[in-house]
């Protein structure tokens, strides 16, 4: 009765710690986060609109509609602001991935969310069309927002994916955002003070 007794008093100690103990997909997680941000990439959790909003699970139980929200992880990556960049205006863009995509420049099931902006220089664009299909599965969303460019996924990929995506960021980066055009003094040069 005593063991009985001892038993299950361990057992009411030891359960709680071994229930906080990561899993072996956390620590994966936990790998991957710490190998992005060892080639300069910010990762942070949050969450986006789903880019494919009407689906079962966002009915609640009764059958109402539930706001789409979709809980990824974000790597991010800032670009590199020119010496002269009050002169130049921000491009801010986003492409998704959906269930279809028509008439779109882009590959597979990515389009422009809303639009591909106007001033948006053609190096970026070309880049965008060129690599976007090498990334993760799991990646839904990717944009530039104030010149921060995210990549919005779901971690379910491996290291391999961790640098698709250092990659890619990596490439938007070092890409000028705008047209170089002869109104911008310091960018007449074909925007290398943009990297």
């Amino acid at each position: 009765m005593v063991y009985i007794i001892i038993g299950t008093v361990l057992l009411l100690i030891i359960a709680p710690i071994v229930a906080v103990l990561p899993s072996a997909r956390q620590k994966q997680q936990m790998a991957m986060r710490r190998q992005a941000m060892g080639l300069g990439v910010n990762v942070e959790i949050t969450s986006i609109t789903d880019p494919i909003p009407k689906q079962e699970k966002y009915l609640s139980s009764t059958g109402k509609q539930l706001e789409p929200n979709l809980s990824v992880t974000a790597y991010r990556v800032a670009r590199k602001m020119p010496q002269s960049w009050r002169k130049i205006p921000l491009v801010n863009w986003t492409i998704e991935r959906r269930v279809a995509s028509e008439g779109d420049d882009l590959p597979g099931t990515w389009c422009w969310d809303p639009n591909k902006p106007n001033d948006m220089s053609k190096e970026l664009t070309d880049f965008i069309v060129a690599e976007i299909v090498s990334m993760p599965d799991d990646v839904v969303r990717v944009d530039e927002n104030n010149r921060i460019i995210s990549v919005y996924w779901h971690e379910r990929g491996d290291v391999d994916g961790v640098q698709q995506i250092a990659t890619f960021l990596d490439g938007c980066a070092r890409r000028p955002e705008v047209k170089v055009d002869d109104d911008f003094e310091d960018g007449a040069d074909g925007g290398d003070d943009l990297l």
